[in-house]
């Protein structure tokens, strides 16, 4: 019998997304016997020559870089006249730019085409039909957000308009009853309707966000599954090593970490975590502080505790190395699905704290692997985490070490998803 080729397509090589389809793409080709897997991705760096299932990267030389970059800066140009403000510039997209890749080899090979993230002038509306009208080809797509069942935006903060017909947009200068959010919605009502893609979201709570929009009316509802990691590759430390490797960077209390790619990304609670490390110094807590991310080239602090800033780190080696120096991983974003900075941090055996926002609360199980408080709730978290930092127990980093292998580990999801492009 004949494996099944999946082709996995992304925007770009940066971000969670991406790192989801690499991972799967792996998984798929280690452990799934009846699948072969490829991963293309539109633009970003060339992928780790160690990786026995590279990605294939389209713009792998320089006229083709400047390309990429084109595509995306006219996507986001155009979007100008409708944005209200350039704080929203980021968090919806039009889809105006795309590239037409309905023709390429490995779209031609692949019997599904496993959709991802596409914006960035990768995949325009135009684009994406001509692709959904390859003959013989099944559709798969993993929303690492809402877009494709919004007018537009990748989080809704609270708005429902996507659940009847989107309009009267906030992300927009002039929102009105049939605004770009409305025609954009409709567009996607009749591009992918009828069951023609199968829709995976990695956590329940984004499946019933994404299933209550008007968009999913004539589509099965969403299938639910998380995203992996290798549990081989992301291991604890023992704690007396864990502990050497500390001093020997430098590191001599107690310490938290937070991560985001862009620490100005308001989804992200940067601001909520300054906060958080300021009780915990009006507490008297002794701690230092790891940060990850990148700070549009401006300086951090002064704060009134002792940081280290490692900027946006992309080497995984270096990730992990972060996961490992620290006590506590701090994730107090305000909006998000599931992110892969748990992920890791729990398979490292480092306990995590946060909001209980989005899919953050299945992932950590207050009082076991980590704590959670209610979104905002900053010095209710401080209590928490100080009293952890005062008395840093085994079985938590033990806790959540387990929540990785019985959920998360990359042969759990590679079963999962390979019963689902069976099922096509």
């Amino acid at each position: 019998m004949s494996k099944i080729k999946v082709l996995h397509i992304n925007a770009s090589s940066e971000g969670g997304a991406s790192v989801v389809a690499q991972r799967l793409n792996e998984g798929l080709n280690r452990f799934g016997q009846e699948v072969e897997s490829k991963h293309l991705v539109f633009s970003g760096q060339l992928s780790h020559a160690q990786s026995a299932s590279p990605y294939i990267l389209w713009a792998d030389n320089l006229p083709k870089r400047w390309f990429t970059f084109l595509k995306h800066a006219l996507d986001k140009l155009s979007f100008l006249r409708f944005e209200a403000s350039k704080k929203v510039r980021f968090q919806f997209s039009h889809a105006s730019q795309g590239f037409d890749i309905s023709n390429h080899e490995l779209v031609q090979w692949a019997d599904i085409i496993h959709l991802h993230w596409v914006h960035k002038g990768f995949q325009s509306f135009e684009t994406l039909e001509k692709l959904l009208s390859v003959p013989h080809k099944k559709f798969v797509w993993t929303c690492h957000d809402l877009w494709p069942v919004t007018g537009g935006c990748y989080y809704t903060w609270g708005c429902e308009n996507h659940q009847v017909a989107c309009g009267n947009c906030k992300y927009l200068k002039h929102p009105a009853l049939n605004d770009i959010s409305s025609s954009l919605l409709e567009r996607k009502i009749k591009l992918w309707g009828n069951n023609q893609i199968k829709f995976v979201t990695p956590s329940s709570w984004l499946a019933h966000q994404a299933n209550s929009s008007v968009v999913m009316k004539n589509n099965v509802e969403m299938s639910v599954i998380p995203n992996p990691i290798d549990s081989e590759k992301f291991q604890p430390l023992e704690e007396g090593v864990r502990q050497e490797l500390k001093q020997s960077h430098g590191f001599d209390k107690p310490l938290l970490m937070f991560s985001a790619a862009y620490l100005q990304n308001p989804a992200k609670g940067f601001l909520f975590f300054i906060e958080l490390c300021n009780c915990l110094r009006q507490q008297n807590i002794d701690f230092e502080v790891l940060i990850l991310g990148d700070n549009k080239n401006e300086e951090l602090g002064p704060f009134s505790f002792k940081f280290t800033h490692w900027g946006y780190v992309t080497d995984m080696d270096r990730v992990k190395l972060a996961f490992q120096l620290s006590d506590l991983y701090v994730i107090t974003s305000v909006q998000d699905n599931l992110p892969t900075t748990i992920i890791e941090s729990l398979s490292m055996g480092t306990p995590a704290a946060g909001f209980r926002v989005g899919g953050i609360p299945e992932m950590i199980d207050d009082g076991v692997n980590g704590f959670l408080v209610e979104s905002g709730d900053v010095l209710s978290l401080s209590k928490k985490v100080g009293d952890f930092l005062k008395n840093n127990r085994a079985d938590f980093r033990n806790q959540a070490r387990l929540k990785t292998l019985n959920t998360y580990d990359t042969k759990v999801i590679v079963n999962q998803i390979t019963t689902v492009y069976k099922s096509l």
